[in-house]
């Protein structure tokens, strides 16, 4: 199946933005990449923002998607597979570093990229959940509340996301090392928060 023209365009300024970030990005320099006027392209998107959006929602509907091929996979070893989300995310997070960066996040205070994290974040929460359920059916999981579990994890995670990148968000000077230390640190956070939860099987 071929490509439509929207996916291309997205496919073109994601290589442009994931690259050099938005501000530094124009709209002629995606038009040339795809050998397309510039009026063609502003026949698709009449902005960057809106294209920009579009990229986003991209990434984050490929994201979570791989994400539940992951917890449908799961056949037992919770923490390994809560490993196997942290590192998928920690590989998009370096492939759209520039990307995840909302250029000092002032493109993330517009309503519709609100509306976007806020969506992504229940995707990844609902996401949580399911894995979970799975482990408490496999019998490798004890937990008296799902919803406060699932909604605490979550927070938890993401939050240790934000402390290794909030100077990156400040200064808009990237450090893709940081992804690095992100994972170490969520790695750590999820044997501490789940320790006393698992069953051992032994």
């Amino acid at each position: 199946m071929s490509e439509t023209k929207k996916e291309q365009i997205i496919e073109a300024a994601l290589k442009r933005f994931s690259h050099f970030g938005f501000q530094k990005t124009s709209m002629n320099e995606i038009a040339d990449d795809l050998r397309i006027t510039k009026a063609n392209l502003y026949y698709y998107y009449a902005d960057k923002s809106t294209l920009l959006s579009d990229c986003i929602k991209s990434v984050i509907n490929e994201m979570t998607e791989r994400e539940y091929e992951i917890i449908q996979a799961y056949e037992g070893g919770l923490l390994g597979t809560i490993f196997s989300l942290f590192e998928l995310h920690v590989g998009y997070a370096k492939d759209y570093y520039m990307l995840s960066l909302y250029e000092k996040a002032e493109i993330i205070r517009e309503i519709s990229m609100q509306c976007m994290v806020h969506e992504f974040d229940q995707r990844n929460t609902e996401n949580l959940r399911i894995l979970f359920q799975r482990a408490i059916d496999a019998e490798e999981l004890i937990l008296h509340d799902m919803e406060i579990a699932t909604i605490s994890f979550h927070e938890i995670i993401k939050s240790l996301s934000m402390f290794h990148r909030i100077s990156d968000i400040i200064t808009g000077i990237p450090n893709i090392d940081n992804t690095d230390k992100i994972l170490a640190s969520q790695k750590r956070a999820a044997k501490f928060i789940l320790e006393g939860k698992l069953i051992s099987k032994k």
